[in-house]
């Protein structure tokens, strides 16, 4: 078991699950272990991208009567309230990761892997796309396609 700092300080992760359930009770949602338990896997998560089905079966090794109803539910909640994002990468369902950590996506056609690239890298030529078409561009959910290095034609030895 991981320790507080101190004893009357909560850890970061458990401070981070008690935000979010507070905006959840503010928005009128009723807060139940399954929720709690939701959220926490959500935070916990080593892989900022998770599929709803892989959170299902995350919370269920510890909560088993966590229907998978309850998680899409509460993920879409939490999307609804702007806690959490949903982007289809192309590479099967569509994952969810916090809002608050924002980044854009490479996802290799091939080995179906994907790379997060920070938000500034893709800034100038996104507002040059804007510029010039007048599209407005859903900026935090950027996904380009190609093919990795590992899978490029051609690729170093």
């Amino acid at each position: 078991m991981i320790e507080s700092p101190h004893p009357s300080q909560p850890r970061p992760v458990d401070a981070a699950v008690e935000a979010i359930l507070d905006e959840l009770r503010a928005d009128g949602g009723r807060i139940t272990s399954g929720r709690r338990a939701i959220v926490r896997s959500l935070l916990s998560a080593d892989d900022h991208h998770v599929t709803a089905d892989e959170l299902a079966s995350r919370v269920q090794v510890d909560h088993p009567d966590v229907n998978r109803s309850t998680v899409y539910r509460t993920l879409d909640a939490l999307e609804a309230m702007g806690v959490l994002s949903r982007i289809s990468l192309g590479t099967g369902g569509a994952v969810y990761h916090l809002a608050d950590h924002a980044h854009h996506h490479l996802v290799c056609t091939r080995c179906r892997s994907v790379v997060e690239v920070q938000p500034g890298l893709l800034g100038p030529v996104m507002d040059q796309l804007e510029a010039q078409t007048g599209f407005s561009l859903d900026r935090p959910h950027v996904v380009i396609s190609g093919l990795c290095a590992s899978c490029r034609p051609g690729k170093p030895s």
